[in-house]
């Protein structure tokens, strides 16, 4: 494996996993937002998965998310 990660270097990546979690997010809200103007149902079909892969994404992140703050909790109980 990678060895030891510090508590400072698990904050570290989280800051950046919840700076990117808000990123994609608003990114998938933007998108959303946008779906009404599209007249094309097939641009607005496209609007639509592009913003659920982002939902997709966002889970994905939150999960990491949740690792981390667990790792974070785990390693300052050591």
């Amino acid at each position: 494996m990678t060895g030891h990660v510090s508590v400072d270097q698990l904050r570290a990546q989280l800051k950046q996993v919840e700076t990117d979690l808000a990123n994609i997010r608003r990114a998938a809200a933007d998108i959303r937002s946008s779906v009404g103007e599209a007249e094309d149902p097939a641009d607005r079909g496209s609007l639509i998965q592009a913003a659920d892969e982002q939902d997709s994404l966002a889970d994905t992140l939150a999960a990491r998310r949740d690792d981390l703050m667990r790792r974070i909790a785990q390693a300052a109980g050591d």
